[in-house]
């Protein structure tokens, strides 16, 4: 009998008009006295209410507006909340939700949108009113599921859930374990369910996905830093449940009073990457300005990213700052994020900083390899040259050797242990005091088992050498024999020494690059006959450029 009055009822919905502009006011309000006795029907037909009331279908009550007048802009009151959470419940209608109980321009849009919707009226007067025409037709709706040929949105399922909290006691700082239940109506249409400590701490935000029609466990621990009854609430839309924690110990301090012109608070880490294990310092400054701080006082939490943490202590007075350093082993390889809280670490409290620490495996010296020693010459001193060589790590040993019977470089092996195990360069440089052949010997590795030869030839040109000033024989009475010494480049180097006392000069063509280039020690003899104060000159190098005067005197 019910479904027969239904199919009669929406037959003759359908021939309602849809233009309501060819409609006269005196017409409209006939149609909107029709509709209000047809709901009048449905309710004796369904059980009824009481009369002057508009009641609604039994499968989503709650969702129907129940407006005792007309409502439109500007218009406030909770019929207005009504009608809005029900036209909310059609997303196309009223995308922007807005549960407010004002009657503003989204709300009248939405009507607007729903009279459309429904072939209720599309414009001219009435259109964006929930008058008794609209709500009459809304109430058939919630009754029948449709209206005028048009299905309604589907009704959801309400929100549902539960909590369990443990434990709900216990001294600060307590840890509690809290079970969210969510979905437990098993609605497939998606909701996001919010968990709140009641401490005022940041909520836990439970999204429920469409199409997910199972209900879902979570469990959330949290901490309560200080004393007092906490609520634990989980809700979602109009449902929540909640549970009770109470924790013992000391309340949370009152904020602190903030003292102007203090040292920012900073935080850094030296250094923020290398090889297992890592050793990191972590300085900086905090002040009485710290979210943390107290009277007497108090730390706050320095989180090194792997699991374990450490306290800053704070200034004990207002007006104070201190200056910290905390050292911490990174052991194991991997990226962390270390992080100096304001107080006590958490999500929603405040923080002076936060570093990324990189921890890679670094070198193992007894498999690593080595690469060839590099060596460059000077440009500015063909004498001088440069080695450069890898090592495992900056206290690898080694032992250097020139070629030259000068002193070795020598590093002896501190093990793993002395230094952070990363490859390491090393470049030393050397300056030979004359050309030639030679042979640089790199020794490498805790027991110098790498051995490393290099050859290397170096040419002195004359032109960069530094002579020494010619040393001759004492003066003395005549006949007297001098002896002339002095130094060259190389023995092939030219020369040209004129003694002062008319004989022929003593030279030496110059023979470039032709013999070794190696600094030899010339010695000339020359006879004086007469006596008097002679003149030696002396000419040196490939172009003879170099010259030195030497004065002897000879006496009777």
């Amino acid at each position: 009998m019910h479904k027969k009055l239904g199919s009669v009822l929406m037959g003759a919905f359908l021939l309602a008009p849809f233009a309501a502009s060819a409609v006269t006011v005196a017409e409209l309000q006939a149609q909107a006295q029709a509709l209000l006795a047809q709901v009048a029907a449905l309710q004796a037909q369904y059980g009824g209410n009481t009369a002057g009331n508009v009641t609604y279908g039994t499968g989503n009550a709650s969702l129907c507006p129940q407006l005792g007048r007309s409502v439109y802009r500007g218009i406030s009151g909770p019929d207005v909340l009504r009608l809005q959470k029900f036209l909310a419940g059609d997303p196309g209608i009223y995308p922007e939700a807005i549960l407010s109980g004002y009657f503003g321009v989204n709300t009248e849009r939405a009507v607007q949108r729903w009279q459309t919707k429904y072939h209720i009226i599309a414009a001219g007067p009435g259109y964006g009113v929930a008058g008794p025409r609209t709500a009459a037709a809304m109430a058939i709706l919630c009754s029948t599921g449709s209206y005028n040929g048009v299905s309604g949105p589907a009704t959801q399922k309400p929100v549902s859930g539960f909590i369990s909290v443990s434990p709900i006691s216990g001294e600060a700082p307590l840890t509690v374990n809290v079970t969210a239940t969510v979905n437990t109506a098993n609605s497939c249409t998606g909701a996001i369910y919010t968990l709140e400590y009641g401490d005022g701490s940041a909520p836990q935000q439970i999204p429920v996905s469409a199409r997910n029609c199972e209900q879902l466990n979570q469990t959330y621990p949290h901490v309560y830093q200080y004393g007092g009854t906490y609520q634990v609430r989980l809700s979602a839309g109009t449902h929540s449940t909640t549970a009770t924690v109470t924790v013992s110990g000391a309340p949370k301090p009152p904020p602190p009073v903030y003292t102007s012109g203090l040292p920012s608070e900073t935080f850094s880490a030296s250094p923020n990457s290398g090889p297992a294990p890592l050793t990191v310092t972590f300085t900086g400054t905090v002040n009485s300005n710290d979210a943390g701080f107290c009277l007497g006082g108090c730390a706050s939490a320095l989180d090194f990213g792997d699991g374990t943490m450490a306290s800053v202590d704070l200034p004990a007075t207002v007006g104070g700052w201190l200056n910290y350093t905390a050292t911490h082993i990174y052991k194991q390889s991997g990226g962390y994020k270390a992080t100096l809280y304001q107080g006590g670490a958490g999500s929603a409290q405040p923080k002076v900083g936060s570093v990324t620490i990189i921890v890679d495996t670094g070198t193992n010296p007894a498999t690593y390899t080595y690469s060839a020693p590099v060596i460059s010459t000077s440009t500015s001193n063909a004498l001088a040259l440069s080695v450069e060589f890898d090592l495992p790590s900056a206290c690898t040993g080694y032992l250097l050797s020139w070629g030259d019977g000068s002193t070795d470089a020598v590093q002896n092996d501190s093990g793993t242990s002395g230094c952070t195990q990363a490859r390491a360069v090393k470049t030393l440089s050397h300056t030979y005091a004359a050309g030639g052949n030679y042979t640089v010997t790199l020794r490498r590795g805790p027991t110098l088992a790498r051995v490393d030869a290099v050859p290397v030839a170096l040419i002195a040109p004359a032109s960069a050498y530094i002579y020494s000033s010619p040393t001759p024989s004492a003066s003395a009475t005549a006949p007297l024999t001098v002896n002339l010494e002095f130094d060259l480049p190389s023995s092939c180097t030219g020369y040209r020494l004129s003694w002062g006392d008319g004989p022929a000069d003593s030279m030496q063509n110059d023979g470039g690059t032709g013999c070794a280039q190696t600094p030899v020690v010339k010695t000339l003899a020359h006879t004086y006959a007469a006596t008097g104060t002679y003149t030696m000159v002396l000419k040196r190098g490939p172009t003879l450029t170099r010259k030195d005067d030497v004065s002897l005197t000879i006496y009777q």
